[in-house]
Protein backbone atom coordinates (compact mmCIF):
# COMPACT_ATOMS: atom_id res chain seq x y z
CA UNK A 1 0.00 0.00 0.00
CA UNK A 2 1.45 3.49 -1.00
CA UNK A 3 1.10 6.20 1.76
CA UNK A 4 0.90 9.16 0.33
CA UNK A 5 2.72 11.83 2.69
CA UNK A 6 1.04 14.94 1.82
CA UNK A 7 -1.78 13.15 3.98
CA UNK A 8 0.43 12.77 7.09
CA UNK A 9 -0.02 15.77 9.23
CA UNK A 10 3.64 17.04 10.15
CA UNK A 11 5.39 15.39 13.22
CA UNK A 12 8.03 16.83 15.07
CA UNK A 13 10.80 14.96 16.33
CA UNK A 14 11.45 17.14 19.30
CA UNK A 15 8.79 18.52 22.03
CA UNK A 16 8.56 22.05 22.35
CA UNK A 17 7.88 23.66 25.48
CA UNK A 18 4.20 23.91 24.64
CA UNK A 19 4.03 20.68 23.41
CA UNK A 20 5.68 19.46 26.67
CA UNK A 21 3.17 21.60 29.03
CA UNK A 22 0.09 20.10 27.13
CA UNK A 23 1.11 16.75 27.80
CA UNK A 24 1.77 17.68 31.07
CA UNK A 25 -1.25 18.96 31.71
CA UNK A 26 -3.27 16.17 30.29
CA UNK A 27 -1.62 13.82 32.25
CA UNK A 28 -2.46 15.48 35.24
CA UNK A 29 -6.25 15.66 33.91
CA UNK A 30 -6.47 12.25 33.69
CA UNK A 31 -5.00 11.05 36.62
CA UNK A 32 -7.07 13.64 38.77
CA UNK A 33 -10.28 12.77 37.35
CA UNK A 34 -11.37 9.63 38.89
CA UNK A 35 -10.91 11.76 42.23
CA UNK A 36 -13.16 14.99 40.64
CA UNK A 37 -15.45 13.17 39.11
CA UNK A 38 -16.91 10.38 41.00
CA UNK A 39 -19.35 9.27 37.60
CA UNK A 40 -18.20 5.28 37.52
CA UNK A 41 -19.96 5.42 33.80
CA UNK A 42 -17.78 7.77 32.33
CA UNK A 43 -14.38 6.52 33.99
CA UNK A 44 -14.89 3.04 32.14
CA UNK A 45 -16.06 4.76 29.36
CA UNK A 46 -12.43 6.66 29.47
CA UNK A 47 -10.86 3.49 30.33
CA UNK A 48 -11.90 2.36 27.27
CA UNK A 49 -10.91 4.83 25.25
CA UNK A 50 -7.23 4.79 26.03
CA UNK A 51 -7.08 0.83 25.64
CA UNK A 52 -8.56 1.49 22.25
CA UNK A 53 -6.34 4.10 21.63
CA UNK A 54 -3.32 2.45 22.35
CA UNK A 55 -4.53 -0.48 19.84
CA UNK A 56 -5.10 2.51 17.40
CA UNK A 57 -1.95 3.62 18.11
CA UNK A 58 0.02 0.20 17.60
CA UNK A 59 -1.87 -0.10 14.36
CA UNK A 60 -0.29 3.51 13.23
CA UNK A 61 2.77 2.20 14.15
CA UNK A 62 2.21 -0.22 10.76
CA UNK A 63 0.34 2.37 8.96
CA UNK A 64 1.36 5.36 9.36
CA UNK A 65 5.07 5.27 10.00
CA UNK A 66 6.35 1.88 7.83
CA UNK A 67 3.03 1.78 4.94
CA UNK A 68 1.96 -1.46 5.67
CA UNK A 69 -1.70 -2.36 5.88
CA UNK A 70 -3.42 -4.57 8.41
CA UNK A 71 -7.38 -5.15 8.45
CA UNK A 72 -7.35 -7.53 11.89
CA UNK A 73 -4.73 -5.75 13.66
CA UNK A 74 -7.16 -6.52 16.60
CA UNK A 75 -6.79 -9.96 16.33
CA UNK A 76 -3.71 -9.11 18.65
CA UNK A 77 -5.58 -7.66 21.19
CA UNK A 78 -7.99 -10.43 21.36
CA UNK A 79 -4.80 -12.86 21.62
CA UNK A 80 -3.34 -11.13 24.39
CA UNK A 81 -6.29 -10.56 26.23
CA UNK A 82 -6.89 -14.18 25.68
CA UNK A 83 -3.62 -15.22 27.40
CA UNK A 84 -3.57 -12.86 29.85
CA UNK A 85 -7.13 -14.43 31.25
CA UNK A 86 -5.88 -17.90 30.73
CA UNK A 87 -3.26 -17.76 32.46
CA UNK A 88 -5.30 -15.55 35.93
CA UNK A 89 -7.59 -18.64 35.83
CA UNK A 90 -5.65 -21.38 35.52
CA UNK A 91 -2.41 -20.92 36.96
CA UNK A 92 -2.45 -17.96 38.55
CA UNK A 93 -5.48 -15.54 40.30
CA UNK A 94 -2.81 -12.93 41.60
CA UNK A 95 0.16 -12.12 39.32
CA UNK A 96 -1.16 -9.92 37.50
CA UNK A 97 2.09 -8.04 35.75
CA UNK A 98 3.69 -11.63 35.31
CA UNK A 99 0.43 -12.62 33.64
CA UNK A 100 0.27 -9.33 31.36
CA UNK A 101 3.97 -10.45 31.03
CA UNK A 102 3.30 -14.18 29.67
CA UNK A 103 0.59 -12.28 27.23
CA UNK A 104 3.05 -10.42 25.59
CA UNK A 105 5.51 -13.27 25.16
CA UNK A 106 2.79 -15.59 23.84
CA UNK A 107 1.40 -13.12 21.24
CA UNK A 108 4.90 -12.13 20.31
CA UNK A 109 5.82 -15.68 19.54
CA UNK A 110 2.27 -16.25 17.20
CA UNK A 111 3.11 -12.63 15.38
CA UNK A 112 6.66 -13.92 14.68
CA UNK A 113 6.27 -16.49 11.79
CA UNK A 114 2.95 -14.68 10.98
CA UNK A 115 5.08 -11.43 10.39
CA UNK A 116 8.19 -13.49 8.66
CA UNK A 117 5.48 -14.36 5.89
CA UNK A 118 3.61 -11.27 5.68
CA UNK A 119 7.09 -8.86 5.16
CA UNK A 120 7.87 -11.13 2.10
CA UNK A 121 5.04 -9.69 0.27
CA UNK A 122 3.70 -5.71 0.15
CA UNK A 123 0.62 -3.86 -0.54
CA UNK A 124 -2.65 -5.20 -0.95
CA UNK A 125 -1.04 -9.13 -0.50
CA UNK A 126 0.34 -7.81 3.19
CA UNK A 127 -2.95 -6.25 4.09
CA UNK A 128 -4.93 -9.49 2.63
CA UNK A 129 -3.08 -11.62 4.25
CA UNK A 130 -3.90 -9.41 7.78
CA UNK A 131 -7.23 -10.17 7.19
CA UNK A 132 -6.57 -14.22 6.17
CA UNK A 133 -4.54 -14.77 9.56
CA UNK A 134 -7.12 -12.66 11.51
CA UNK A 135 -10.36 -14.62 10.76
CA UNK A 136 -8.19 -17.70 11.13
CA UNK A 137 -7.54 -16.88 14.76
CA UNK A 138 -11.21 -15.60 15.33
CA UNK A 139 -12.11 -18.95 14.01
CA UNK A 140 -9.62 -20.90 16.80
CA UNK A 141 -11.07 -18.85 19.73
CA UNK A 142 -14.44 -19.12 18.38
CA UNK A 143 -14.75 -22.58 17.85
CA UNK A 144 -12.34 -23.96 20.52
CA UNK A 145 -15.28 -23.89 23.16
CA UNK A 146 -13.38 -25.94 26.31
CA UNK A 147 -10.08 -23.68 26.22
CA UNK A 148 -11.65 -20.21 25.09
CA UNK A 149 -15.44 -20.54 26.12
CA UNK A 150 -16.71 -20.41 22.29
CA UNK A 151 -19.06 -18.10 21.52
CA UNK A 152 -19.68 -17.59 25.06
CA UNK A 153 -16.53 -16.20 25.46
CA UNK A 154 -14.01 -16.60 28.69
CA UNK A 155 -15.61 -15.68 31.63
CA UNK A 156 -14.67 -15.91 35.18
CA UNK A 157 -11.60 -13.80 34.69
CA UNK A 158 -9.88 -13.25 38.27
CA UNK A 159 -9.89 -9.99 39.78
CA UNK A 160 -5.71 -9.48 40.98
CA UNK A 161 -4.42 -6.37 43.44
CA UNK A 162 -2.43 -3.70 41.23
CA UNK A 163 0.59 -2.87 42.67
CA UNK A 164 2.19 0.36 41.09
CA UNK A 165 5.73 1.22 42.10
CA UNK A 166 4.93 -0.36 45.39
CA UNK A 167 1.98 0.82 46.36
CA UNK A 168 -0.93 -1.40 46.40
CA UNK A 169 -3.88 0.64 44.68
CA UNK A 170 -6.91 -2.32 44.98
CA UNK A 171 -7.88 -4.70 42.55
CA UNK A 172 -8.61 -4.09 38.83
CA UNK A 173 -12.28 -5.06 39.90
CA UNK A 174 -12.54 -1.08 41.03
CA UNK A 175 -13.22 1.29 38.09
CA UNK A 176 -11.04 4.05 39.49
CA UNK A 177 -8.05 1.41 40.03
CA UNK A 178 -8.58 -0.05 36.56
CA UNK A 179 -8.51 3.10 35.17
CA UNK A 180 -5.60 4.65 37.14
CA UNK A 181 -3.62 1.44 35.72
CA UNK A 182 -4.46 2.24 32.13
CA UNK A 183 -3.65 5.87 32.34
CA UNK A 184 -0.17 4.97 33.59
CA UNK A 185 0.53 1.89 31.53
CA UNK A 186 -0.94 3.60 28.25
CA UNK A 187 1.51 6.54 29.04
CA UNK A 188 4.42 4.83 29.34
CA UNK A 189 4.06 2.97 26.49
CA UNK A 190 3.40 6.61 24.24
CA UNK A 191 6.25 7.75 25.44
CA UNK A 192 8.34 5.00 25.05
CA UNK A 193 7.43 3.91 21.35
CA UNK A 194 7.60 8.01 20.67
CA UNK A 195 11.03 7.76 21.26
CA UNK A 196 11.39 4.51 19.53
CA UNK A 197 9.70 6.25 15.98
CA UNK A 198 11.86 9.09 16.78
CA UNK A 199 14.96 7.52 16.71
CA UNK A 200 17.02 6.40 13.34
CA UNK A 201 14.87 2.63 13.74
CA UNK A 202 12.27 5.09 13.33
CA UNK A 203 13.85 6.84 10.33
CA UNK A 204 14.36 3.62 8.63
CA UNK A 205 10.67 2.65 9.16
CA UNK A 206 10.15 5.97 7.68
CA UNK A 207 12.46 5.36 4.24
CA UNK A 208 10.49 2.15 3.58
CA UNK A 209 7.18 3.86 3.82
CA UNK A 210 8.11 6.49 1.56
CA UNK A 211 10.15 4.08 -1.19
CA UNK A 212 10.75 0.62 -0.32
CA UNK A 213 13.24 0.39 -3.76
CA UNK A 214 15.24 3.32 -2.62
CA UNK A 215 15.69 1.93 1.01
CA UNK A 216 16.37 -1.35 -0.71
CA UNK A 217 18.76 0.43 -2.75
CA UNK A 218 21.22 2.03 0.17
CA UNK A 219 21.46 -0.82 2.01
CA UNK A 220 18.57 -1.32 4.08
CA UNK A 221 17.48 -4.98 4.87
CA UNK A 222 13.92 -3.60 4.07
CA UNK A 223 12.44 -7.17 5.22
CA UNK A 224 14.31 -6.94 8.97
CA UNK A 225 12.84 -4.00 9.62
CA UNK A 226 9.19 -4.46 8.74
CA UNK A 227 9.22 -7.77 10.67
CA UNK A 228 10.59 -5.15 13.46
CA UNK A 229 7.88 -2.53 13.11
CA UNK A 230 5.39 -5.34 12.51
CA UNK A 231 6.58 -6.86 16.05
CA UNK A 232 6.42 -3.48 18.01
CA UNK A 233 3.13 -3.17 16.79
CA UNK A 234 2.05 -6.38 17.62
CA UNK A 235 3.61 -6.30 21.57
CA UNK A 236 1.58 -2.83 21.73
CA UNK A 237 -1.68 -4.59 20.58
CA UNK A 238 -0.76 -7.23 23.57
CA UNK A 239 -0.41 -4.57 26.27
CA UNK A 240 -3.91 -3.42 25.09
CA UNK A 241 -5.64 -6.44 25.05
CA UNK A 242 -4.10 -7.06 28.98
CA UNK A 243 -5.73 -4.33 29.91
CA UNK A 244 -8.57 -4.97 28.16
CA UNK A 245 -9.35 -8.28 30.16
CA UNK A 246 -8.88 -6.71 33.34
CA UNK A 247 -10.85 -4.01 32.34
CA UNK A 248 -13.27 -6.24 31.37
CA UNK A 249 -13.26 -9.42 33.34
CA UNK A 250 -14.30 -10.48 30.00
CA UNK A 251 -13.33 -11.49 26.05
CA UNK A 252 -16.09 -12.73 23.44
CA UNK A 253 -14.78 -13.54 19.89
CA UNK A 254 -16.75 -10.50 18.39
CA UNK A 255 -13.44 -8.46 19.58
CA UNK A 256 -11.46 -10.16 16.92
CA UNK A 257 -13.70 -10.31 14.05
CA UNK A 258 -12.93 -8.15 11.01
CA UNK A 259 -16.28 -5.65 12.11
CA UNK A 260 -14.05 -4.98 14.71
CA UNK A 261 -10.80 -4.85 12.89
CA UNK A 262 -12.23 -2.48 10.32
CA UNK A 263 -13.16 -0.29 13.23
CA UNK A 264 -9.70 0.07 14.70
CA UNK A 265 -8.92 1.30 11.64
CA UNK A 266 -11.15 3.91 11.36
CA UNK A 267 -9.71 5.47 14.80
CA UNK A 268 -6.51 5.72 13.13
CA UNK A 269 -7.84 7.25 9.92
CA UNK A 270 -10.12 9.70 12.34
CA UNK A 271 -7.56 10.94 14.29
CA UNK A 272 -4.85 11.08 11.73
CA UNK A 273 -1.76 8.93 10.64
CA UNK A 274 1.86 8.69 11.39
CA UNK A 275 1.52 10.97 14.58
CA UNK A 276 0.74 8.44 17.13
CA UNK A 277 -1.17 11.04 19.06
CA UNK A 278 -3.55 11.20 16.43
CA UNK A 279 -5.23 7.86 16.65
CA UNK A 280 -5.67 7.94 20.61
CA UNK A 281 -7.93 11.31 19.93
CA UNK A 282 -9.74 9.30 16.92
CA UNK A 283 -10.35 5.99 19.44
CA UNK A 284 -11.99 8.90 21.85
CA UNK A 285 -14.02 10.56 18.74
CA UNK A 286 -15.11 6.99 17.42
CA UNK A 287 -15.84 5.34 20.69
CA UNK A 288 -18.16 8.57 21.95
CA UNK A 289 -19.68 8.90 18.88
CA UNK A 290 -20.82 5.22 18.47
CA UNK A 291 -21.62 5.13 22.04
CA UNK A 292 -23.92 8.30 21.64
CA UNK A 293 -25.57 7.05 18.76
CA UNK A 294 -26.29 3.65 19.79
CA UNK A 295 -28.55 5.36 22.40
CA UNK A 296 -30.35 6.59 20.00
CA UNK A 297 -31.50 3.71 17.27
CA UNK A 298 -30.03 0.13 17.11
CA UNK A 299 -29.08 1.23 13.62
CA UNK A 300 -26.20 2.78 14.49
CA UNK A 301 -23.45 1.64 12.51
CA UNK A 302 -25.50 3.25 9.38
CA UNK A 303 -24.86 6.89 10.66
CA UNK A 304 -21.55 6.26 12.55
CA UNK A 305 -20.52 5.34 8.92
CA UNK A 306 -21.71 8.34 7.43
CA UNK A 307 -19.81 10.22 10.15
CA UNK A 308 -16.53 8.74 9.49
CA UNK A 309 -17.22 8.91 5.40
CA UNK A 310 -17.72 13.05 6.21
CA UNK A 311 -14.70 13.36 8.27
CA UNK A 312 -13.06 10.97 6.18
CA UNK A 313 -14.01 13.44 2.67
CA UNK A 314 -13.43 16.45 4.44
CA UNK A 315 -10.65 15.97 7.01
CA UNK A 316 -8.51 13.73 4.81
CA UNK A 317 -5.24 13.67 7.12
CA UNK A 318 -7.57 13.16 10.48
CA UNK A 319 -8.36 15.94 13.51
CA UNK A 320 -4.79 16.40 14.01
CA UNK A 321 -4.50 18.09 10.14
CA UNK A 322 -7.47 20.15 11.21
CA UNK A 323 -4.23 22.97 12.83
CA UNK A 324 -2.74 22.77 8.94
CA UNK A 325 -5.93 23.60 7.53
CA UNK A 326 -6.49 26.63 9.81
CA UNK A 327 -2.95 28.06 9.08
CA UNK A 328 -3.35 27.49 4.90
CA UNK A 329 -7.24 29.53 5.23
CA UNK A 330 -5.53 32.33 7.62
CA UNK A 331 -2.30 32.51 5.01
CA UNK A 332 -4.59 32.86 2.08
CA UNK A 333 -7.20 35.42 4.01
CA UNK A 334 -3.99 37.08 4.74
Amino acid sequence: MMIDRTSIPADTKYLTPASIAAIAVVAVALVMLPFVWDNRFYISLINEMLIFGLLAMSLDVLLGYTGLLSFMHNAYLGIGAYVVGLFLIHISPTSIWFAALVGIAATSLIALPVGWVQVRTGGLAFALLTLAFGMMFHTVVWKWYSLTGGDDGLMGVPTPEVHLFGWSLGTTGDPKVMYLTTVVVVGLCYLLTRRIIHSPFGSVLEAIRENEDRAAFVGINVRRYKLYGWMLACMLASIAGALFILYKGYIGPTTMSAFSGAGVLMMVLLGGMGTLWGPLIGAVIFIYISDYISTMTEHWEIYLGLVVILLVLFLPTGFVGIGDHLKRFLKRKG
